[in-house]
């Protein structure tokens, strides 16, 4: 079930932008390319999320969808900064929300107590299990950014991206080795490196 497209809303001049993030300005004029981008992206980490609070599988998917169609109509809303907190602490309230009412809407002897429901729009509560999960789910959100920008980079400027950033070979060598100056070098990493910005969002794209 794909979630019908909101209409567009009001476009915002990139410099009123809470956040530096062309992936979410893109999302907010509701950017095709992007938005596909994003959920291929991110897909690893609501569905952590979801599993996470013990939903059945049969209704993974459908929560899933309520979850993107919800960031969908209310990504024009989003800003992001010091007070209001992260993207994916944004992200991760609209999941537990779905969550929280798939829980509410189950019949009323097969409902959860209050408390329950309270736990499951709780920030707070993260055991060690839990950060291990998430962190594994960032990976393959990593992973699969990479693999966006790789596709749609140039050959050569992925291999001097990957050889300095991942391989931690000297940029001296790198020009060397592809004929081209130091300077080309690090403008061939910082270009890769604003694109996996652009799609983690708030990830750090320098520890890869």
């Amino acid at each position: 079930m794909k979630p019908e497209e909101p209409s567009s809303p009001p476009s915002q001049p990139r410099s009123e932008l809470a956040t530096r993030s062309s992936m979410i300005f893109d999302l907010k004029e509701v950017s095709e390319e992007r938005w596909n981008s994003f959920v291929l992206v991110y897909t690893p980490l609501l569905k952590f999320w979801i599993r996470k609070k013990n939903i059945p599988s049969a209704a993974e998917d459908d929560i899933l969808q309520e979850s993107f169609y919800e960031i969908c109509r209310s990504i024009g809303n989003f800003e992001r900064d010091a007070a209001k907190g992260k993207f994916r602490g944004w992200l991760r309230t609209i999941v537990q929300r779905r969550v929280a009412d798939y829980f509410r809407s189950r019949p009323e002897d097969q409902g959860v107590p209050q408390e329950v429901l309270n736990q499951v729009v709780s920030q707070d509560q993260k055991d060690a299990d839990e950060i291990e999960g998430e962190q594994q789910a960032l990976e393959e959100v990593k992973a699969r950014a990479l693999e966006l920008v790789r596709q749609s980079t140039a050959e050569k400027t992925w291999q001097m991206f990957w050889l300095t950033t991942v391989e931690e070979v000297p940029t001296s060598e790198i020009a060397k080795q592809f004929d081209v100056t130091t300077a080309a070098v690090r403008v061939a990493k910082q270009r890769v490196l604003k694109r996996l910005r652009d799609l983690m969002i708030d990830e750090t794209s320098e520890d890869l």
